[in-house]
């Protein structure tokens, strides 16, 4: 995941590997927030980290490129560069604003675009930095991003550099589901990646001491006993020895005395029958009159309940819900026409804050708006509300 120099004082390759682990990290969040934005799947995968000097920093495969610069602004300090290509930019905003997902060469980034530009890192970088704050255990915030045309001005000269500091590369391969496949960089500065390295670093080495202590000890295998002696073993007693030719005489076998019907009486021997087994008691079972239970509750919290019956609740009545792109708000004026998704003459909403109870028909009372309840509707909110 991590490719940096050995031979580099600043990091060593256990820095590089948390530095790209926790951007890894952070970014998955960060890809979940554009999806949202974009109505598409976004992936952010394989991280490739590189250490280099301000002067060193190649991102030729991304120019002309977009900069926009982040800065972190509490929990943590530093700056984050992010670098992306103009033409990718130009793809994410007409799917933002629900254009033809093709390249103008003649596209130019005027102030509308910049904004939306912002609008979307500050959406993706304040995910990551959710991120962090989780994975950290800490308030992380960044500051408002700001995008610039490299073209007009150098990265040294963004990022307030030398061209001899030392900052931190990490690439990214971006996919958007049927838009793009492309990549995009992010530049970090020498404090903010040695604070990401030695937080990730730490949280690990906290989690393995965790872990340990929390193994069972092994307890000793009890010494093994010493076996019983064993029994002196006796002799066989000696049979009684017979004269050859003689045949032992063996009682003659006896029947048992007989019981009725010509069966054998198997209780003569024992000289009386056994006694007949007790009579059983079948009565019918009596039931409980649940009817006559009291499920009532106790005067007290009948007197809470009035009270809670006297909170006022806010009413609202909805006639419908409609969806429309950014680029269609944005050519909202007055007298434009938005159709709604229910048809003309179907019952409305009642909805009492914000849980619908209720649905109704529009009437008009002297001259206001009434609504008359045609159906109730059965919810959670309705079974929470105490009746006395």
């Amino acid at each position: 995941m991590a490719n940096g120099n050995d031979e580099n004082i600043e990091f060593n390759s256990y820095e590089i590997d948390a530095v790209g682990e926790i951007l890894n990290i952070s970014m998955g969040s960060a890809a979940t927030a554009v999806s949202e934005l974009l109505n598409a799947k976004v992936w952010i995968t394989t991280p490739k980290v590189n250490v280099v000097n301000v002067g060193d920093l190649n991102y030729d495969n991304l120019e002309p490129a977009i900069c926009v610069k982040i800065v972190y602004v509490e929990g943590i300090t530093g700056l984050n560069m992010m670098v992306l290509k103009q033409n990718d930019v130009q793809l994410i905003l007409n799917q933002l604003l629900g254009n033809p997902l093709v390249i103008d060469p003649d596209f130019e980034f005027d102030e509308m675009s910049i904004s939306a530009v912002s609008e979307i890192m500050n959406q993706m970088m304040g995910a990551s930095a959710t991120a962090l704050s989780d994975l950290l255990g800490m308030t992380v915030d960044i500051s408002v991003p700001t995008p610039y045309i490299i073209e007009k001005a150098s990265f040294g000269d963004l990022c307030e550099m030398d061209a001899s500091e030392t900052v931190v590369a990490v690439t990214f391969n971006l996919t958007i589901d049927g838009v793009m496949e492309s990549e995009f960089m992010s530049v970090l500065s020498l404090p903010l990646a040695k604070t990401l390295s030695s937080k990730m670093i730490e949280k690990f080495q906290v989690a393995e001491e965790e872990q340990a202590a929390a193994a069972p000890v092994p307890t000793p295998a009890p010494a093994p006993t010493a076996a019983p002696a064993p029994a002196p073993v006796q002799a066989m007693p000696q049979m009684p020895q017979m004269p050859m030719g003689e045949i032992p005489q063996q009682p003659m076998y006896q029947m048992p005395p007989q019981g009725g019907y010509g069966y054998p009486n198997q209780y003569a021997a024992y000289g009386a029958y056994p006694p007949p087994p007790p009579p059983v008691n079948i009565q019918n079972a009596q039931l409980h009159q649940f009817d006559a239970m009291d499920f009532g509750i106790p005067a007290d919290q009948k007197d809470n309940l009035k009270l809670l019956m006297g909170v006022p609740l806010e009413i609202s009545v909805e006639i419908g819900t409609a969806k429309r792109k950014v680029k269609d708000i944005l050519e909202f004026t007055q007298g434009t026409i938005i159709e709604l998704e229910r048809q003309a003459g179907a019952p409305v909403d009642i909805v009492v804050n914000g849980n619908l109870i209720a649905r109704g028909d529009v009437v008009v009372i002297d001259d206001n708006f009434a609504v008359r309840i045609t159906e109730i509707v059965k919810s959670k909110f309705m079974d929470s509300l105490g009746k006395e």
